[in-house]
């Protein structure tokens, strides 16, 4: 199994449970396997702010930036994308450090 397979099988049981866990990818949800799949995990969008699939669109930096926003206020958020593009996140993921916020 792929380990991003096995991360989204995971990924879906914890959510089960916790249901402050919210996140998504910047655009790369179909490689990265992020999304919720489970009934009553939709998609976060105007109108729809149950969702707990967010989908940031090709902007890693705002997605990390948007991902301390959500552990300030107390959410458990995950993104992922892919380590090439990690270097777009080096300001918000060195933020999340120095904060000691719990983003995944």
């Amino acid at each position: 199994m792929a380990s991003r397979e096995a991360s989204a099988q995971a990924i879906n049981a914890i959510a089960l449970r916790y249901p402050w866990l919210i996140g998504g990818s910047a655009d790369l949800s179909p490689s990265t396997k992020t999304n919720l799949t489970f009934r009553g995990a939709d998609s976060f969008e105007p109108g729809q702010y149950g969702g707990r699939n967010v989908h940031f669109g090709i902007r890693e930096h705002a997605m990390g930036t948007i991902l301390n926003g959500l552990a300030l206020c107390g959410l458990r958020p995950y993104g992922s994308s892919f380590l090439i593009l990690s270097g777009c996140m080096k300001p918000p993921i060195r933020l999340a450090a120095m904060m000691e916020l719990g983003v995944i």
